[in-house]
């Protein structure tokens, strides 16, 4: 994290941020998301409706602004986080499946954190397909998005709706199957959090138990020795912010190797992907793969990363034609 020497000073740096990126955010909008996964999974549960606790609005603010300019996109959303708009810069919103009430079951949970400069509004869509697959998900942010914090800021606000008999959620959250996610500096945050001993886990919620982990375009203050959970590491080819030759694969994704981890490089994708509506975000459906594998042990999601033949090795989302940078996973995950 920078240190600014004034507040004009990282206005200044922000927009010039902003600007660097509007070279790079175009690209998802020329390709769409494509491959078996994106096939499979890309959309929406038919006939789920998600309910949320976010309060969101078009980006129409100063910031929002510049962001919808940079990325190209009219239909992205914001909350009145500060600075996109006048609220405390520190949010949580929490999505879910509306007819949770309806049913005695209880849901897995999804932890999601964004990137630095980000809005928690920015991620409605991914946030709101995981949610129709039957998960509890969270998104929490500071602005920054750097560190474990906001992983437990989200823990916390579902254990508290989970203790609520007020709330929709009361008795719903199964915390022994949740999963940590993140972009960009929130990936940077997610391996940060899988790399927790579960007595730490513990001191944020008792019944808390991560089973997954998925670092999207992570930044580089992680490493992936430390890394305790099953872990997704995802890049993009076009993505000059957070380049899959670089940290993704010296400090990251190779060093996991205590637990099962696997690695994909999205063909197409800039770093700007995961903001994207679904049908032009080449994460989406893998994501969904993989919270499903880890979160429900669902068979269909299992065979994108388990077997001789795993699916992911040969979905044309994560090979490029030169095949410079294939999908791998480490022994541990090739034994499962």
């Amino acid at each position: 994290m920078t240190a600014f020497a004034s507040p004009r000073g990282a206005w200044r740096a922000f927009i010039l941020a902003l600007a660097f990126a509007a070279g790079t955010a175009q690209g998802s909008l020329l390709f769409g998301a494509v491959g078996l996964a994106n096939d499979q999974y890309a959309r929406p549960v038919a006939d789920t409706e998600i309910a949320s606790t976010a309060v969101l609005a078009d980006c129409r603010g100063f910031v929002g602004t510049i962001a919808r300019i940079v990325l190209l996109d009219g239909s992205i959303r914001c909350n009145e986080a500060f600075p996109y708009g006048f609220a405390s810069p520190i949010s949580t919103s929490v999505y879910y499946p509306a007819d949770i009430a309806a049913s005695d079951a209880k849901l897995p949970v999804i932890t999601f954190v964004g990137g630095i400069l980000s809005n928690a509004g920015n991620y409605h869509e991914l946030m709101k397909l995981w949610a129709s697959h039957d998960f509890i998900v969270v998104i929490s942010s500071d602005f920054i998005n750097s560190f474990p914090l906001m992983h437990a800021l989200g823990i916390l606000e579902v254990a508290k709706l989970d203790r609520d008999p007020a709330s929709a959620l009361h008795g719903r959250a199964d915390f022994s199957r949740t999963l940590v996610a993140g972009h960009s500096a929130g990936g940077q945050a997610t391996l940060q959090s899988a790399s927790l001993s579960a007595q730490a886990l513990q001191l944020i919620e008792p019944r808390l138990k991560l089973v997954g982990a998925l670092p999207i375009e992570p930044g580089p203050l992680a490493i992936g020795s430390t890394v305790k959970t099953p872990t997704l590491l995802l890049t993009g080819l076009a993505d000059v912010v957070v380049p899959p030759l670089s940290w993704p694969i010296l400090w990251q994704g190779p060093l996991i190797r205590d637990v099962p981890a696997w690695g994909a490089t999205a063909t197409t994708a800039t770093h700007f992907s995961p903001l994207r509506q679904i049908e032009h975000n080449e994460f989406a459906g893998i994501s969904v793969a993989w919270v499903l594998y880890q979160g429900k042990n669902d068979a269909q999601a299992r065979d994108y990363f388990v077997g001789r033949y795993y699916k992911l090795a040969s979905d044309i989302q994560f090979n490029d034609p030169l095949r410079l940078l294939r999908p791998s996973r480490n022994k541990l995950a090739a034994a499962l």
